[in-house]
């Protein structure tokens, strides 16, 4: 079982719209190891954990706008999972982009079992709080699907490409935004994506991209053309380099396309907020949930295999996709997770966990054996049954 969340560098998935103003130093430590990530914590929790916490502020917790975007969706109640679940916390404000998908799995896969539903259903529905033996640091232990088109999972790809994205960004000098699109074309989505991605190979073996672009990382989005009603792949580019004139550029993209002009470059102003808004392609290029079914299929069967993003250039060095993390320590289970978060409401023990855990403070030995009712060193060999084990269940 992995580590689902990266906390191997202390960062809790959050939303940024549950940060609460707080006062006091330690309430502020959990908010700076917060900011970076989403979607774990509900202002409800929120609430709890930091009223447990010493001298922490009186405070308010702000509620969700409609400008959140899919990298800080709003929390909404779900019908598929409570919010207080972990897996809750994660479909919070993407339950219609969840049943699209799965909606659509169904249509693609005549077996119920096949690998992408149960996949994308049993994508962290099981976590467990465990604690290492040896520093005390209690993480989150669960499994993710990392399927393509789970919408759990494509909001952490997202949150690792922008950071990763803006990391690039940052360290050019005058970096440029540049869209690359096609002509209006009644030709399947499949066939033009293919040919667009083989005449952005064309345009980077030109000697006027080669002398001005160092490198960059490009984005696939597909959409249907409000007007046409055609398909309208496209890509978002960010690039390294020197100037380029956009009417050479767009005669030269005019050239390997066969006819497609229009095109769109500009500098980037906001690293951040250009970062963020082309990240979310790498992980989802088309929202499923604004599409007819028999688009949806299409869309999923056309990308299948196929790179949703790239970089090229200077710019190879740069991971969009979370690494896999197996973390090498001697961990301990506490328990599971929404169980630990139930009892919390009542139970000094299960907060003591919920306080580690946010604060990133040790568990102390006698903290896990208060809530787990068993010593630090405790294995199965240790355990003796107060009856004996039954040959079939009770409920048979």
């Amino acid at each position: 079982m992995q580590n689902d969340v990266t906390l191997q560098s202390g960062h809790v998935y959050m939303s940024e719209n549950s940060f609460c103003e707080i006062a006091t130093e330690t309430c502020l430590a959990i908010c700076d190891k917060a900011k970076s990530s989403l979607d774990l914590l509900s202002d409800s929790e929120a609430t709890m954990i930091l009223a447990e916490l010493p001298n922490s502020a009186s405070m308010t917790c702000p509620q969700a706008t409609d400008s959140s975007t899919s990298l800080d969706p709003q929390e909404t109640s779900s019908p598929f999972v409570p919010n207080d679940t972990y897996r809750g916390r994660f479909m919070a404000g993407r339950e219609d982009e969840y049943a699209a998908t799965e909606q659509t799995y169904q249509a693609l896969y005549e077996s119920p079992s096949n690998s992408h539903l149960m996949g994308i259903r049993e994508c962290r529905k099981y976590a467990e709080f465990k604690r290492e033996k040896q520093t005390g640091d209690v993480k989150v232990f669960s499994y993710s699907c990392r399927d393509r088109w789970c919408p759990m999972c494509s909001g952490q790809k997202a949150s690792y490409a922008k950071d990763a994205t803006e990391v690039y960004l940052k360290a050019m000098t005058a970096p440029r935004f540049l869209t690359l699109t096609l002509k209006n074309d009644i030709s399947d989505l499949k066939s033009q994506i293919e040919f667009l991605q083989q005449s952005f190979r064309r345009i980077r073996q030109r000697a006027y991209w080669k002398k001005n672009v160092t490198g960059g990382i490009w984005f696939l989005q597909v959409k249907r053309g409000k007007n046409s009603g055609c398909w309208h792949p496209h890509l978002h580019i960010v690039i390294d380099g020197e100037y380029m004139e956009q009417a050479r550029l767009s005669a030269l993209w005019d050239l390997v396309t066969f006819g497609s002009p229009v095109i769109d470059i500009q500098s980037i102003t906001n690293p951040e907020e250009t970062a963020k808004y082309v990240a979310r392609y790498c992980a989802r290029p088309a929202y499923l949930k604004d599409m007819p079914l028999t688009d949806r299929v299409e869309v999923v069967t056309a990308l299948f295999g196929k790179r949703l993003c790239g970089t090229f250039g200077n710019a190879k060095a740069v991971t969009l996709t979370p690494p896999k993390v197996e973390d090498t320590g001697e961990w301990s289970t506490i328990g599971y997770h929404d169980e630990v978060v139930n009892k919390a409401r009542t139970s000094p023990a299960a907060k003591a966990v919920l306080r580690c855990y946010y604060s990133g403070e040790p568990m102390s030995e006698t903290a896990f054996e208060e809530y787990t009712g068993q010593p630090v060193n405790f294995t199965l060999a240790d355990y003796v049954p107060k009856k004996e084990p039954q040959l079939y269940l009770d409920f048979y």
